[in-house]
């Protein structure tokens, strides 16, 4: 039953996403995709998602505790953290340390989720700027 309430939740949500691209507007087009893409990319594969979660929802046997509302909430804390690093920090940076922390918040060793999370953080950078033309922030502290 959740689920599918969670599945309904996440429709709405994914239309207001495509609906909020829809009305971005940017005098020129300084990247190939424009800033369009990446929302609407988002917003389908949430539709997806969520259709898929109300035809095939899971079994009810989960139920909520206080360990589990603990690392939601840290989880949250992490992302609001990489939202306001993104900037100042720049990608790599950013990455980095919430990969790091995201990793070892999950049962990693901590020398290996640091070096899972720089490797990931380098090349999902070059993925962005070189396949994708993507322009993501060098960060304030290193003069981008």
């Amino acid at each position: 039953m959740y689920d599918r309430i969670f599945a309904g939740v996440l429709l709405v949500l994914s239309g207001l996403v495509a609906w909020a691209a829809t009305q971005l507007q940017v005098p020129f087009q300084y990247e190939p995709l424009g800033p369009k893409a990446f929302p609407l990319i988002l917003s389908a594969l949430m539709a997806v998602s969520a259709i898929w979660l109300a035809v095939k929802p899971g079994s009810d046997s989960w139920q909520m505790d206080k360990a589990v509302l603990i690392r939601i909430t840290q989880a949250l804390a992490i992302l609001l953290a990489y939202a306001w690093m993104y900037d100042r920090l720049g990608f790599i940076t950013a990455t980095i340390i919430v990969g790091g922390v995201f990793s070892w918040m999950f049962g990693e060793k901590p020398l290996r989720a640091g070096a899972y999370s720089l490797v990931l953080s380098v090349c999902s950078y070059f993925l962005l700027t070189t396949l994708l033309q993507l322009n993501v922030p060098a960060g304030h502290i290193f003069g981008g």
